[in-house]
């Protein structure tokens, strides 16, 4: 892959799904698209490009291979125990002070789904513990369609699981084989969807939402994408509405519309300004 060869798909990248590859990740994405060259039987990078931006109905079935190739799936049920301990405050506060009539979360990027059934988890046993039930719903999206399969399918490894204490395993998943399906009665208040973060019409769907997770993806766009995207999340809270991210993303000079809250080991930014 020459220089020019690269910047071209890597400025395509970038522009349909926000992820930019530096120079030095030329190689990186390389590997990445190598197997869907063999697939396709094309020949060179210039090629695979005209086939992205000019195949008609082709380009747009390639595309989702795409991006299903230049994504990240590294994740796991209750991952960073400290950001899930601020959850639980914020829902205790949330679920407590009886004002929510309704609780509505979204795991955007959330990869094969250990996120939002995560984030249920934690929901019915708030509610739980605080003898308080109301309905809700967590809405898991990502573009990358193969991952969202394996979202909606349930089924897990104990890997996946290797932070999740005996009680709830045996709570909200059954055993089958050597590994994990979640229940239904958990499953039902998950809703999977492709949705992509670059496009600004795809937000209209997840307005009023209480609390946003969008977790290690900022770390892959340029900052203004990341602008764009963190302006668009903001819109999409309600009023006091909570923004988390990944532990080790900050939204200083990114976005001031949003107030820091310190809980012990982790930040969340909560809705506010202008």
């Amino acid at each position: 892959m020459t220089r020019e060869e690269f910047i071209l798909l890597r400025d395509f990248i970038c522009e349909k799904t926000g992820i930019f590859f530096s120079e030095n990740k030329a190689y990186l994405l390389q590997n990445r698209i190598s197997g869907r060259l063999r697939v396709l039987n094309i020949g060179t990078i210039g090629e695979y490009y005209n086939l992205l931006r000019h195949g008609g109905k082709r380009a747009r079935e390639e595309l989702l291979e795409l991006f299903c190739v230049v994504t990240t799936n590294e994740t796991s049920f209750f991952r960073n125990a400290a950001q899930l301990d601020a959850l639980r405050e914020i829902l205790k506060e949330r679920l407590g002070n009886g004002k929510s009539p309704f609780l509505r979360v979204w795991s955007a990027a959330c990869s094969t789904g250990e996120e939002p059934y995560t984030i249920a988890i934690l929901i019915m046993e708030v509610m739980e513990e605080i003898g308080r039930k109301i309905p809700f719903l967590v809405y898991g999206t990502d573009i990358n369609v193969r991952a969202l399969e394996s979202a909606k399918k349930g089924v897990y490894s104990p890997y996946s699981l290797r932070n999740v204490d005996h009680g709830l395993k045996e709570k909200y998943f059954k055993k089958t084989g050597g590994a994990y399906q979640v229940k239904e009665e958990l499953k039902c208040f998950v809703k999977i969807e492709f949705s992509n973060l670059v496009e600004p019409q795809e937000y209209a769907k997840y307005r009023n939402m209480d609390i946003i997770f969008c977790r290690n993806v900022l770390i892959y766009f340029t900052d203004d994408m990341k602008k764009k995207v963190v302006r668009h999340l903001y819109e999409c809270l309600n009023p006091e509405g909570y923004l988390i991210l990944g532990h080790a993303e900050i939204l200083h000079n990114i976005a001031p519309i949003f107030k820091p809250i310190i809980f012990p080991g982790a930040i969340v930014y909560k809705k506010g300004g202008v």
